[in-house]
């Protein structure tokens, strides 16, 4: 069931209610509607409050979409995706949609953004500089949240490459390739955030000239995680390399090994194929002879633990 939170700052101070009271933000310096789990009939009543284009309703009330910025003249409408989640746990890719207009921003997302909450909690403060100022919070506080993230990438990485070298295992695949996934699928919301970043700030009816230069320090921000993605994307490639170098590297070993015992077993082959056939005239030791089998033994012994020797020294095996 969808829930409607709306914010509205007066002269007399900060009303906060529930769907209600829509009909009475008209008379705010500032308001701040927050849909969360939209439907139809939630999103029908704030768009007919705010006049909302039917095509970006439309795009709020089918999940998931891809990032994007859409200018309606009055206002604009925006999708911005937020990467939460650990290794491990997987990454969730949460959506927020915004609506900024001059005097009003409304929020919705299906899932809980833990920066609503946050912005929720010093809502007045932020109203009180414009519903701009809103807005900036809450992309500013998605994108902190990234770094978090790319840190924890970056010591599994770490770990990883440093248990490869020891002796690489099929696990460290696994969690190799989850990690390179979640770097690709933050890679994918991070490149068009920075457009859509660019495209905000141009609306100077609706950003502040002050708001401007904080809009910017989230796009620099962007810039950092961006590079940062791309850095650990070449250390997971670099990580792969290294555990395929130390599975190739384990097969040579093993193929060594079973190199050095099939040589040892070449000669005791000849010597038992040789005493295994049916002619006997003129071989020694003679077959009669009691002391002929363990002679023979010991000497395919003999031969066996020579040429493993010479093959230690040799440091063949």
């Amino acid at each position: 069931m969808a829930q409607v939170t709306v914010r509205a700052l007066y002269e007399e101070g900060l009303l906060v209610g529930g769907e209600e009271m829509l009909d009475q933000v008209g008379g705010a310096k500032a308001a701040w509607v927050d849909v969360f789990e939209p439907d139809e009939a939630s999103m029908e009543s704030v768009a007919r409050e705010f006049r909302l284009h039917p095509l970006a309703v439309e795009d709020c009330l089918h999940y998931p979409q891809r990032p994007k910025l859409e200018s309606y003249g009055d206002s604009v409408f925006l999708i911005w995706i937020v990467p939460e989640g650990r290794i491990g746990d997987g990454l969730d890719m949460n959506e927020l949609d915004a609506f900024l207009g001059q005097r009003w921003l409304v929020t919705v997302h299906r899932e809980p953004v833990d920066a609503a909450d946050r912005v929720a909690s010093e809502a007045e403060a932020h109203l009180s500089r414009g519903v701009d100022w809103v807005l900036h919070a809450l992309l500013d506080l998605t994108v902190d949240k990234v770094f978090p993230i790319l840190d924890e990438v970056s010591d599994r990485l770490e770990a990883l490459e440093d248990r490869m070298l020891e002796r690489a295992e099929r696990t460290d695949l696994g969690d190799l390739l989850e990690a390179k996934r979640m770097l690709v699928r933050i890679h994918k919301a991070i490149v068009p955030e920075r457009d859509i970043l660019r495209e905000l700030v141009r609306e100077e009816q609706l950003v502040s000239q002050e708001a401007y230069r904080y809009f910017q320090d989230v796009g620099d921000h962007l810039a950092r995680v961006e590079d940062g993605v791309e850095t650990y994307r070449d250390v997971a490639s670099g990580a792969m390399d290294v555990y395929l170098s130390a599975v190739s590297n384990r097969m040579n070993e093993i193929m060594k090994q079973l190199t050095v015992v099939a040589t040892i077993f070449m000669p005791l082959t000849l010597i038992s194929g040789i005493y295994g056939m049916n002619v006997l005239a003129g071989m020694w030791p003679p077959s009669e002879a009691v002391w002929s089998f363990p002679l023979i033994i010991a000497g395919m012994l003999l031969i066996a633990l020579g040429m493993g020797l010479y093959f230690r020294r040799k440091n063949w095996w």
